[in-house]
């Protein structure tokens, strides 16, 4: 697996200098999915254009308490500083489910996968997203920023979304 690996990192190397467009000639931009910190220097390394997906809720799945408003936005604002002004597209919070916050109670549900997790549990508890908007928001400091909405079913959830976006 080691060898198998390494000749591998060796042809994406190779290719790392081609430009990514698809049998048709349209461009295709390459993004590289991140969570920690300790995915930013791969980066500049893997020759991504940016971060496609940066899973926010890693940060939260770490940590022994919830992460206060204050540390959340100095990580948001620590993962653009690295980024050098390459995308950045912060997924909100995805919690629930599979992915167990030891300091966060949830309930029992028969398919945990498809029930109250993400954006619905993000909905049902606003301060937790109005308090992610806006570290997202402060951290970002009037630039660009971009989120996507995790397992939406429901225009009305991105409307409630958009709403409190709005008012932080």
């Amino acid at each position: 697996k080691v060898r198998f690996r390494a000749r591998r990192q060796e042809q994406f190397r190779a290719l790392r200098s081609v430009e990514s467009r698809s049998r048709d000639g349209q461009r295709v931009s390459l993004m590289m999915n991140a969570g920690l910190l300790v995915d930013l220097p791969q980066l500049s390394d893997s020759g991504a254009e940016g971060i496609g997906l940066f899973r926010t809720e890693l940060q939260f799945m770490i940590a022994s308490n919830m992460p206060k408003a204050e540390e959340q936005e100095l990580f948001y604002r620590n993962v653009l500083k690295q980024a050098a002004g390459r995308v950045v597209t912060f997924r909100t919070l995805d919690i629930g489910g599979d992915k167990v916050v030891p300091y966060f109670r949830g309930h029992e549900e028969e398919n945990p996968a498809l029930g109250w997790r993400a954006i619905r549990l993000s909905l049902d508890r606003p301060g937790l997203l109005r308090t992610q908007l806006r570290a997202m928001l402060k951290a970002a400091a009037g630039a660009e920023l971009k989120l996507m909405v995790p397992m939406v079913t429901e225009v009305s959830e991105l409307r409630q979304v958009r709403e409190l976006l709005q008012k932080e």
